[in-house]
């Protein structure tokens, strides 16, 4: 199964990921973006239905959710795909 990253997803991965590079020095930034891509593939499961998201602007797209640590990754599944909308802080959602 392929997992694709939109671009709003891609561009948080680095945003969040420069962030990183920034507080923690050189290196750490794509150390973290390969640890959580690693970690959203292990989430990557043939006919595994995910419940949807909980947050009203996530569900009305019928996006599903994940959580990883303080991230929400909201997606989309098929058959072939597994589709990274956006990469959202946690605690920021209501």
């Amino acid at each position: 199964m392929n997992v694709l990253f939109k671009p709003e997803a891609e561009e948080a991965l680095f945003e969040i990921s420069k962030w990183v590079e920034e507080k923690e020095g050189s290196g750490s930034g794509i150390k973290f973006a390969e640890a959580f891509i690693d970690r959203i593939t292990e989430f990557v499961l043939p006919d595994f239905k995910y419940a949807g998201c909980f947050n009203d602007s996530l569900a009305v797209l019928n996006l599903r959710c994940i959580a990883i640590k303080d991230w929400v990754v909201a997606f989309k599944q098929t058959k072939d795909e597994f589709i990274v909308h956006y990469i959202l802080y946690g605690p920021g959602l209501k």
